[in-house]
Order: structure tokens, then sequence, then C-alpha cells
């Protein structure tokens, strides 16, 4: 198909992306509310975000959105800016070594992910930006509560849904905008694609509205930037962003079920050894260069 606004600069596509994620997130939202009414006294549903929705609801919507505001419009930006659904937006055959090694460069970074995220959140603003760290605490608060209450289960079955939900889906869809869409639209824009990266990156962490776990969340966006720019295959971001999650997944259930008194979700400097550090730092280091030289050496 030809592309129909191909002709539109950085800045208009980045304005149709908005369009297309705020339109998709309103229809299916809706057509996802509908179709949940039956299943509920529709009360909750419907007496607005004060009214406590189950578990079960939240997961449900969860998926929702991710499909909505991720996944729907990356497929149609393809479509319309570089005339294909999925290769518009970097989805070409991938090669095994290619995904191993963009495994292993997230799985190597996590301990510097992990020391981040105890610098990040010891964070503390200027007296005169008290009220702002105050709802920062509190999103941070919300945004972990929510992400505890759908994950702390012992159902099998639950289990696999959120590892879905968590794992795969968010690793499809974010990687889908973000590194499909929205950095290369921000390359065209800037003509640089390390500030395109950088700013994907920004975004990437700052739409989480999670700050005090802001920083970890913005390298693992730097990472998984350089993958695609570097191989222009949106699944190596993908593989990296999957095994970061499916990681967190792994460290949740199994801190619930060995020290059920430690909440994962909360950083902890004690819970870490600084051993592992400087050598996860090099070990990054040579497998982002490896990947590099090889994805370089295909282009050749």
């Amino acid at each position: 198909m030809k592309e129909m606004w191909s002709h539109l600069g950085g800045f208009g596509k980045l304005l149709v992306t908005v369009l297309l994620v705020f339109t998709s997130f309103m229809v299916f939202s809706l057509i996802a509310l509908l179709a949940a009414l039956p299943f509920s006294d529709g009360l909750s549903l419907l007496s607005g975000p004060q009214a406590p929705l189950s578990t079960g609801m939240l997961r449900y919507f969860q998926i929702v959105q991710s499909i909505s505001v991720f996944i729907i419009p990356s497929l149609l930006a393809g479509l319309l800016f570089w005339g294909h659904l999925t290769r518009g937006i970097g989805f070409t055959q991938p090669r095994a070594v290619s995904i191993i090694f963009s495994l292993l460069i997230i799985v190597a970074s996590q301990p510097l992910v992990s020391y981040l995220g105890i610098w990040n959140s010891s964070m503390q603003l200027p007296d005169m930006l008290r009220g702002l760290e105050q709802w920062m605490a509190r999103s941070e608060e919300n945004a972990a509560d929510f992400i505890f209450q759908i994950l702390d289960t012992d159902d099998p079955a639950i289990l696999l849904l959120n590892i879905l939900m968590i794992a795969i889906l968010p690793a499809l869809g974010e990687e889908m905008l973000f590194r499909g869409v929205l950095q290369p639209i921000f390359g065209e824009w800037f003509r640089n694609n390390h500030l395109a990266i950088l700013v994907t990156a920004f975004l990437f962490s700052a739409i989480h509205l999670q700050f005090f776990t802001f920083m970890p969340r913005f390298f693992l966006g730097l990472a998984l930037g350089y993958l695609m720019v570097w191989s222009r295959n949106l699944w190596y971001p993908i593989a990296g962003h999957f095994a970061n999650n499916f990681l967190s997944l792994v460290i949740f259930y199994f801190y619930r079920h060995t020290h059920p008194e430690i909440n994962p979700m909360e950083p902890d400097a004690e819970m870490l050894s600084p051993v592992w550090l400087l050598p996860s730092i090099i070990l990054l280091f040579w497998l982002s260069w490896s990947f590099f030289r090889k994805e370089n050496s295909l282009k050749s």
C-alpha cells in the first residue's frame, strides 16, 4: 500500500501519532467497557476512577490499554507513514544470534539498573518544590500498589496471564510505539540518531509516571534505542525489553515465596552485592560492542 502521509515532516508525523494513540485509546476503551458490563455489576465501571475495580478487571483493562495505546496506533503509523503495517516500523526477519545478544545485553545491565534504581529512589527536591515531590511520591506509590496487586498470586493460570500482561505485551507494544514509530520520527525531525534516542528514552520513562524509578527506565530506553539504531530490526529491542520485564517477574515471585517479609517492589541496597557491578558494566560494554560490530558488518 502506498504510504499516504509519508510526505509529512517529523513534527507532522508526531502530531498524527498522538492523534492515533488518543483515538485508538478512546474507541477501544469504550468497546472494552461495554464488553465488560455483562460481567460486572456495572456500577464500579461507570462510577468513575474513585470506584475500586476488582483485580481481574484491572488486568483486563491493562491488557486493553497495551493493545489500544501501543500496538494498534503503531501498526497504523507504519502503514500511513512507511507503507506497511509491520515492515514499516522495523519488523524484519531476526537472526537467532542477535536475539541472544539482545537478551544478554539487558541481563548484563541488571546490576547497573538496580543501582540506578537505588540512587534514584533517594532523590530529594528543594523545599520550594516540596509539593511536586509529594505528588511524585504518591504517583510512584500508586503505581507500585497497582503492580503489586495484580502480581501477587499463586494461581498458575494467573501467573501465565501476568507474563502476558507484564512481559510480553509491554515488550511488544511499547517497543512498537517508542522504537518503531517515535524514534524514527524524532530521527527524521532532528536528523540526529543520538538525540532521537535520548528524547525517546526520556518519553519512554516519563510516560510511566514513576519518577523515583525514572533513571533505570531511562537507561533501559537508551539501551533499547541503540539496539534499534544498530540493527534496524524491532525484534531485538523487543527481546531486550521482554528480558528486563520477565526478570522483574522472576525476582518478584522469588522474593514473595522465599522472603515474604520483603517487598520486592521497593529497592533496597542491602539486597544487592556491589561485587557484581563492575564486571556487569564491563560485560555490558563488550556485548554491546560485539552486537554493534556484528550488525554493522551485515550492512556493509
